[in-house]
This record gives structure tokens, sequence and C-alpha cells, in this order.
């Protein structure tokens, strides 16, 4: 008698696994992914506090919002757009996007209050932003 074992007992290697578990274990493993990145952004995110304490250090500072194109994957449309609109809320940067598949992330940047005051006339309040090219 040998011990030797036959083909048809040992386990299914990868390259023989069929469609149905190879998407199975797809699914589970950016499962896995994302619930660890969503734990690391909520341990990073900054707190109401945090924020009160970043808005007492610039008291002559307001807050705005841009389109951010650098260091991401944008368009050409996307990269002009983005460069000369400056939005007063994260809102009217939403919906003042390049086109309707822009996916650019929101930045916040913070501009000295004389600056806010000259670019942002009652006009351009209604609206929620301002195009630079028109200033």
């Amino acid at each position: 008698m040998s011990t030797e074992k036959t083909a048809s007992s040992q386990p299914a290697t990868t390259a023989s696994q069929t469609r149905r578990t190879f998407l199975q274990r797809l699914g589970l493993g950016s499962l896995a992914v994302t619930t660890v990145a969503a734990s690391a952004l909520t341990a990073l995110a900054p707190s109401s506090a945090a924020a009160a304490q970043v808005a007492k250090e610039n008291p002559n500072r307001v807050k705005v919002f841009r389109l951010r194109s650098r260091k991401t994957v944008a368009c050409h449309a996307c990269q002009l757009h983005h460069r000369h609109l400056i939005f007063l809320t994260k809102k009217a940067a939403r919906h003042h996007r390049a086109h309707p598949g822009c996916d650019c992330p929101i930045s916040a940047q913070w501009i000295k209050r004389h600056t806010f005051r000259r670019l942002f006339n009652a006009r351009a309040k209604e609206r929620g932003f301002v195009d630079l090219r028109k200033v």
C-alpha cells in the first residue's frame, strides 16, 4: 500500500477556483479594506472643538471652499473650472462642479477678511460663489 494522495482529494488551487468564489473573496477583501479606512478617517476627523480653536487662532481670516484638481486625476475642464472659482459653502461647491461626472475633492481655504469682503459683494454672496476671471 502506498500513502500517495490522488489528485481528486487535494484542495482546489487558485488557478482552478470558480468565478463565484473569486468574486466572493474579492468582495470580502474590499469590505475589510473599506472598514479599516472608515475607522481611520473617523479617528482623524477634526472635532467641532478643534474647528473652533482654528477659528480663534485666525480672527482676521475667513474660511472658503475650493474644488481641488491637484494631486488627483482630473480632466482639463475640471482644471480650468477649479482654478477660478471660490465658494462660500461646501454645498455651493458641490452644486457648481465642472461637469456632471466630476468627483474632485472639496478643500477648505482661509483667506484674509479684507480680501473676502472685496471678492464677495452682495451679488456673489447671493450666488454662493465668485468667479475670479470676472473680478
